[in-house]
């Protein structure tokens, strides 16, 4: 005849009761270990929208800050702003290529990048030059609690201009910044 076991999950365990239950390994077989047993229910309470502060969240998925509409014009003005850079290959071999790195608002370069593929990975190198604000923010939108900034835009283009067509993959990129303001002025060394 089998010994009837309360379970941890019933009322009819006191707290005392269970922990003396848990510390031997013949109570630990007999009583069942019940793990949401007095956890407290998540709220159910949507957050509104950080922009216009009037619809439910919903994007982007796992970390929701803003409502459909909003994350959509967030993401277009964003865009904009990653179309007025462009890279530009400047030497190509076999598994490297060197960019140079312009913005619409300099007629010089703003900075290069330089790209090894070992075969396995893709190794990125950017060296940003000061001639160009990369810690301002790219956009302002207001009420907008996450704004960008310009080197944080550029790393999007550069994993959909340069990394995609290299096919993907694992990828390491470093990025260093220059203190003379063009390439001309260190002879090419870091």
């Amino acid at each position: 005849m089998q010994e009837a076991v309360t379970s941890p999950c019933k009322p009819g365990l006191g707290a005392a009761a269970f922990a003396a239950a848990q510390t031997s390994n013949e109570a630990k077989l007999r009583y069942p270990v019940c793990y949401n047993r007095s956890m407290p229910r998540k709220s159910v309470a949507q957050s509104r929208c950080a922009l216009c502060g009037a619809k439910e969240i919903s994007e982007p998925r796992g970390e929701e800050k803003y409502c459909r509409d909003c994350w959509d014009k967030k993401i277009a003005v964003e865009e904009i702003v990653a179309r007025e850079f462009a890279l530009k290959r400047y030497i190509r071999a076999h598994s490297a290529e060197k960019y140079l790195i312009y913005h619409s608002t300099l007629k010089r370069p703003c900075g290069q990048l330089i790209v090894v593929d070992d075969g396995y990975d893709l190794f990125l190198t950017m060296m940003l030059y000061p001639s160009f604000a990369w810690d301002e923010a790219a956009y302002h939108l207001e009420g907008d609690p996450e704004g960008r900034t310009f080197a944080e835009i550029l790393v999007d283009v550069v994993a959909a201009e340069v990394i995609e067509p290299w096919g993907g993959g694992k990828w390491h990129l470093e990025i260093f910044r220059s203190t003379n303001p063009e390439p001309e002025d260190w002879n090419g060394e870091m």
